[in-house]
C-alpha cells in the first residue's frame, strides 16, 4: 500500500510540475506549502485560517483537475514515452559499442542520449 501512496504521490507531483501554472494562486500556494514545503494539512489550514477538512477537498479537487488536463494532453505521457525511448535507444547503441564497433560518432551519440536523460531528470 504505500508504494502505491508513494507512487501516486510522485505523479501527482509530476502533473503539478507539468499543469500547476495552469491552476489558481490559491491551489499552487497550497499544493507548494504541501508537497515543496512537506506541511501537514493542519499546518496548511492554521495557515490560511481554514480547516483541515477544505485543504483536504481543495487537493482532491486539484489531483481531479490535473489528471483531467493530462487526458487532453497527455504531456506526462508524452515525457515518459520520451524518456522510455531514449534509454532504450542508449543501451542498444551501448550493446553495439561493446561488441567493437568503433566509428567515434557512436560515443558521440551515446553521450548526446545521456545528456538528454540527464536534462529529462
Amino acid at each position: 500500500m504505500e508504494d502505491t501512496d508513494f507512487a501516486k504521490r510522485i505523479r501527482f507531483g509530476r502533473l503539478y510540475d507539468f499543469y500547476g501554472g495552469l491552476l489558481t494562486d490559491k491551489q499552487k500556494n497550497i499544493m507548494e506549502l504541501y508537497f515543496y514545503d512537506d506541511y501537514s494539512l493542519a499546518e496548511i489550514a492554521a495557515k490560511e485560517n481554514t480547516t483541515r477538512q477544505a485543504v483536504y477537498d481543495l487537493l482532491k479537487r486539484v489531483e481531479q483537475t490535473l489528471e483531467k488536463y493530462e487526458k487532453k494532453l497527455k504531456l506526462l505521457e508524452r515525457d515518459e514515452n520520451q524518456h522510455f525511448e531514449v534509454r532504450a535507444a542508449a543501451k542498444l547503441l551501448k550493446t553495439y559499442i561493446s561488441e567493437g564497433h568503433e566509428d567515434p560518432r557512436l560515443k558521440e551519440t551515446e553521450k548526446i542520449l545521456q545528456d538528454i536523460e540527464e536534462k529529462g531528470r
